[in-house]
């Protein structure tokens, strides 16, 4: 694929490759190693207040990230959506109360204050490439809101599924790039 498809058109077309993509043991292969160069990444080494949202099927799991981020003694921030397409994060203890929102996003049952003072943001999405460090979400704008108004290092984790070499769709004047990006491509993926 190398022509400029609409957002949605293309959101449509992602959805289903990441979809099957999630059915390959190649998928597990590349999310244990993103979790391993994450690890080893400067910007999270440095981190000491790390935003992220738990993965969805189409997502990188970083189940396993999640847990060593924690054995590590790093404070993490889950993300929390509310009305007029808003995001904040909220600091998450181990074992606290999750509910599933209508989207399948899992958040904080209970209400607290937000703390958007992170060092670190994980970002995810559903296609990012390194051309301008660009990404294009599941289409709220929730990231791209908060990043305008938050100042926070941002990395997102790529898989093959999720690497584009130059974007395909088109980016607009709120697309918020990423600071870096962790890619893992299969042999032969350019």
């Amino acid at each position: 694929m190398t022509a400029l498809m609409d957002k949605n058109t293309f959101r449509s077309w992602q959805r289903q490759r990441l979809a099957d993509f999630a059915k390959t043991p190649a998928k597990k292969r590349q999310d244990q190693e993103l979790t391993s160069l994450a690890l080893q990444h400067p910007l999270v080494q440095e981190a000491k207040k790390i935003g992220l949202t738990l993965p969805m099927l189409l997502e990188v799991d970083i189940n396993g990230l999640i847990k060593e981020l924690r054995g590590e003694g790093k404070e993490l921030y889950l993300a929390k959506c509310h009305p007029g397409w808003q995001l904040d994060f909220l600091k998450w203890n181990e074992g606290a109360p999750l509910m599933q929102t209508k989207f399948g996003v899992w958040e904080l049952a209970e209400e607290k204050e937000a703390d958007n003072a992170l060092d670190l943001l994980f970002v995810p999405g559903l296609a990012f490439s390194p051309a301008g460090k660009s990404r294009i979400g599941f289409g709220g704008g929730y990231y791209d809101r908060f990043l305008a108004q938050n100042s926070v290092q941002t990395l997102a984790l790529v898989n093959s599924a999720m690497y584009f070499k130059t974007p395909v769709w088109p980016m607009e004047d709120h697309d918020q790039a990423m600071d870096d990006l962790i890619i893992v491509k299969e042999a032969g993926d350019e």
